[in-house]
């Protein structure tokens, strides 16, 4: 079993595959969030709207947003038009003090004026980071990130957690040489997300080292490894997978 087939196609014996997280993913304590703005353009204004958000940027940058946020868009399925803005991570606190800052600086006048009446949706989602099963250091880039869906049955949080730090402990403990992070839903249907970073698209080749022979050891048997995956495989009522390109040009970074 190789890892973006075990962390990211859930079957009875694969999982794979980070919200979209490119923030610092250590564990610690406090819980921490991520927000993400998922926006979809009018049709035929993506790059009306991709230059009017760029100017935008760079407007935020100019006020001293606080925060970072990063673009990404996806690469497969039917809705390529999409723009997911996200920033991790953070306190709940953090979320009034930016809302001070917004009103304070008051960037949404230049928003409305330059970048609104492209846009035909908006979407707004929190996420909470499972900071201690994920493994995502400083200094970590991506240009693609791999993202996997999960919808929790309901019921089955205690044991989906309990199964995610097996997961995670293992690939730790080996050294498995991928980053990762998990994050649950805050709003809507009960789910979970799995990202990876990826520089390239080789990257996503599977490995050499078979992560189903790290869980058979830790596990004790290929017996006890398969009822695992089988047990996992039982708490989801679906998933999904796809890739998301990293647009860094259109991203909100601290500038230096």
């Amino acid at each position: 079993m190789n890892i973006r087939n075990m962390l990211c196609q859930i079957t009875v014996w694969f999982l794979v595959s980070l919200l979209l997280s490119t923030g610092n993913v250590q564990a610690q304590e406090k819980e921490m969030l991520a927000e993400m703005w998922q926006m979809t353009p009018k049709a035929g204004m993506n790059q009306a709207f991709e230059n009017n958000f760029k100017a935008h940027i760079e407007h935020r940058q100019k006020l001293g947003d606080p925060r970072q946020w990063h673009v990404y868009t996806p690469v497969l399925g039917d809705e390529l038009n999409k723009y997911l803005i996200r920033s991790c991570c953070f306190e709940w606190k953090e979320m009034d003090s930016y809302q001070q800052w917004v009103k304070e600086k008051d960037p949404m006048t230049h928003w409305n004026k330059n970048v609104d009446d492209k846009v035909a949706h908006y979407g707004h989602y929190l996420a909470v980071m499972d900071m201690a099963n994920s493994h995502w250091p400083d200094g970590v880039t991506a240009n693609y990130v791999g993202v996997t869906y999960y919808m929790i049955k309901p019921g089955h949080g205690s044991e989906v957690k309990a199964a995610v730090k097996i997961i995670s402990d293992v690939a730790k403990a080996h050294n498995w040489p991928y980053h990762w992070s998990w994050s649950y839903t805050v709003s809507g249907e009960p789910g979970m997300h799995l990202a990876i970073p990826f520089e390239n698209y080789a990257g996503m080749a599977p490995p050499e080292q078979k992560f189903n022979a790290l869980m058979v050891k830790h596990l004790g048997g290929e017996d006890k490894a398969k009822a695992f995956w089988q047990t996992w495989a039982s708490h989801f009522d679906k998933t999904s997978y796809n890739i998301y390109y990293h647009n860094k040009a259109l991203s909100v970074y601290h500038k230096k």
